[in-house]
Parts: C-alpha cells; sequence; structure tokens
C-alpha cells in the first residue's frame, strides 16, 4: 500500500467516483470531498467494496476563500476533479466562469500552502482547447497540447451560448491552474478529456440527475432521429480515471499537459451500438438515415498515449456499459413507480 495520501475533490461526482476508486484499487490512501457527510455516506453505500478505504472531508462550497484547508492537511497528492459541467445558466460570471475558476484557484492555493502536496493532476477539458467558434467545424484544424481555445473572460460573460460560456469556463479555470502553479513545490499535471462516457458508480436517485456526459448518450433513446453530435469525441471514464494515477506516479508527467480523447464517434455509431446490444430496447433507437463523418478538426492524442502508455477502451464498448446502468436506472425508476 502507497503511503501518500491522494485528496480527490468531487469524489461523489461521476468522473471524481471513478478516480476515487482508481486510486483506491492502486493501493492509495484516499480522502474524497463531499457537500455533506450524507453525499459521501451514501456513496459508500453505492461502492460498499471501499469501506474503511476511503474517508470524507466536507466542502460546501468549493469557492468559499480557504474551501479547502482543512480538506488538504497532510495530503502529498491532490487530484482535482471539482467543477461544474452543465449547460443551465441563468448568469454567466456567478453560475459558471467564477465557480470554475475560483473553485481551481481554492484548491491550488490549498496546495501551494501545504508543503506535503508534491503532485497535483487537475481535470480540465478538451474544450479549454477547443475554439468553439471556428468556421467550417475547425476543418484544417489538428488540436494538440498546444491549441488553447480563444475565448476571454469578457466574451463568455456577455455570451447568450450557453455552450460557449462552459467552454470559456474550462480553460480560464486550467490558466488559473497553471499560473498558481509557477514557484509552487509540486508539479501539476493536467489532463483534458472530451465527452466522457462508460459505467457510473456515483449515486444518481433517478435519471433526471443523471451527469451531461450520459445525457447526451441517453438523448439517442426515444428521439423521433438521430441527435446532431455537438463535440464529436469522446474517453471512457475508467482510462480518464487511470490517467489520473498515472499523472501523479509517472515522473514524465511532471509539468506536462495532455490532451487525452480515446477517439472520434457520432451520434449515428451510437445508435447503432445500443440497437445492436439492446435489442429489445431497438424500437426506441432511431435507425441513422445517414452514417456519415462530418467534416472538420482532427486531434492528437499521442503524446499521452506515448508517455503514459494508456490503451483506449473503443466506443462501442463505453457506450454498452453506459447504456446499461442507464436502462437499470431507468428500470429502477418504473418499479419504484
Amino acid at each position: 500500500m502507497s503511503a501518500d495520501l491522494v485528496l480527490v475533490t468531487g469524489a461523489t461526482g461521476f468522473l471524481g467516483s471513478e478516480v476515487a476508486l482508481s486510486f483506491i484499487e492502486k493501493g492509495f490512501k484516499v480522502r474524497g470531498t463531499a457537500r455533506s457527510q450524507a453525499k459521501a455516506q451514501e456513496w459508500e453505500q453505492r461502492n460498499p467494496s471501499t469501506k474503511g478505504k476511503i474517508e470524507w472531508a466536507i466542502v460546501k462550497d468549493i469557492v468559499t476563500p480557504g474551501a479547502f484547508d482543512e480538506a488538504i492537511k497532510g495530503v502529498t497528492i491532490l487530484a482535482h476533479t471539482a467543477s461544474p459541467f452543465h449547460f443551465k445558466v441563468k448568469d454567466n460570471l456567478n453560475d459558471m466562469l467564477l465557480p470554475a475558476i475560483n473553485g481551481t484557484r481554492e484548491a491550488l492555493l490549498a496546495a501551494k500552502k501545504t508543503p506535503s502536496v508534491r503532485r497535483v493532476v487537475v481535470t480540465s477539458s478538451f474544450v479549454a482547447v477547443l475554439d468553439l467558434l471556428a468556421p467550417n467545424n475547425g476543418l484544417g484544424i489538428n488540436y494538440t497540447e498546444e491549441s488553447w481555445n480563444p475565448a476571454t473572460l469578457e466574451e463568455a460573460a456577455g455570451s447568450d451560448n450557453p455552450a460557449f460560456v462552459y467552454c470559456a469556463s474550462k480553460k480560464l479555470a486550467e490558466k488559473e491552474a497553471w499560473a498558481i502553479a509557477e514557484g509552487a513545490s509540486f508539479d501539476l499535471t493536467v489532463l483534458n478529456p472530451p465527452l466522457i462516457t462508460g459505467a457510473f458508480h456515483q449515486v444518481v436517485p433517478n435519471l433526471a440527475a443523471v451527469h451531461t456526459s450520459a445525457q447526451v448518450i441517453w438523448s439517442v433513446v426515444d428521439a423521433k432521429e438521430v441527435p446532431h453530435t455537438a463535440f464529436p469525441a469522446f474517453v471512457d471514464v475508467k482510462d480518464i480515471a487511470d490517467l489520473h494515477v498515472l499523472a501523479v506516479t509517472k515522473d514524465v508527467a511532471k509539468g506536462q499537459r495532455y490532451l487525452t480523447i480515446g477517439g472520434g464517434y457520432q451520434n449515428w455509431q451510437a445508435a447503432d451500438i445500443l440497437r445492436a446490444h439492446y435489442p429489445a430496447e431497438a424500437h426506441r433507437i432511431p435507425v441513422p438515415t445517414s452514417r456519415e463523418f462530418p467534416t472538420g478538426y482532427t486531434f492528437d492524442s499521442t503524446k499521452v498515449e506515448r508517455d503514459l502508455g494508456i490503451k483506449w477502451k473503443s466506443f462501442e464498448q463505453s457506450v454498452v456499459e453506459t447504456a446499461r446502468d442507464l436502462f437499470e436506472l431507468e428500470k429502477a425508476e418504473k418499479v419504484a413507480a
């Protein structure tokens, strides 16, 4: 068992749950943050194998100054996954931009003033890399770790496009992380995943509460036609969770930014996969009228493949596992009704 104590922020969320489980599986002592003791207890009931292997720190609001000061005591590794991921925004600045920026700021500042912290990994996003407003769907652009979303705080604060605001929030939060890491005693690694699919271990009371990533796959079910694919890149949740562990245990990852894309996809592929693997539900899933791959940007994740040796789970397997949990949740809802 490792002597390291890992703090996983947002440990009750979709990605945070998987990150906490990956660290536990690999023998680390884990402390997770949760908004309440009740949420922590619900999570342990959902994941009974973790009992006695995870401790909890209650952080009610990650943007509060000093929010993580208690939680980070004695910690040697910080995995910061907590950040808003939704498009239900009334006030761009206060509902999305500042929570993302300030949540990252508080986590990184806590690490910076805690001498025991040696390694930090921050979950950023592919949208911190992507130029959402690039013409012709980014045709001719090949996104790499050197690419940055050009959106500014001022543009995002005044935008009426929730997706643009979300994309900007991830870029601005990541920039904040790199700025704070300058001169710190810890080494920072940043991961930039796209849409995250796969099985989930968080507590989800009903379909309405399911995380945004799973909603993308679920949007194919009971649709009149296959929905448009907004961000045609994915990674499986287990892959990106394992990369969080590798990011803080491999020397080569120190100070690195990694684009972590498992592959491209289109929603018509999700429809075909669901119809093939869930024949009892096939009547609820539209048959694609087109099976084309639109022209647009490309991306390159060979750096993380080379440095950290990741082998990506296929889109088919990831979608099957996502759908399994969603159909089971739907079935449980109907039984309870």
